[in-house]
């Protein structure tokens, strides 16, 4: 799977997250690194940045399920805006 792919599936995975979050990706900053792809994304909602306990949860149950589903082994960064 290439960069373009595991942008698509990140963001379709992130878009049915909903709670009023905006998940951002900073794809210049997405790269493979083995088997791992790094994603760096950005979170807020209502303008503001998204608690970071919440985001790393989002983001482990995302990374887990592309696994499961996809076979993709993401590691999803939370960036600060």
């Amino acid at each position: 799977m290439g960069k373009k792919q595991v942008i698509k599936a990140v963001k379709q995975r992130l878009g049915s997250v909903g709670h009023g979050i905006v998940f951002d990706i900073v794809e210049d900053g997405v790269r493979a690194d083995g088997n791992w792809w790094y994603v760096p994304v950005v979170t807020h909602r209502n303008g503001k940045q998204v608690p970071r306990e919440t985001t790393v949860n989002i983001f482990s149950n995302v990374e887990d399920e592309l696994h499961e589903e996809q076979d993709l082994t993401v590691l999803l960064v939370p960036v600060a805006d």
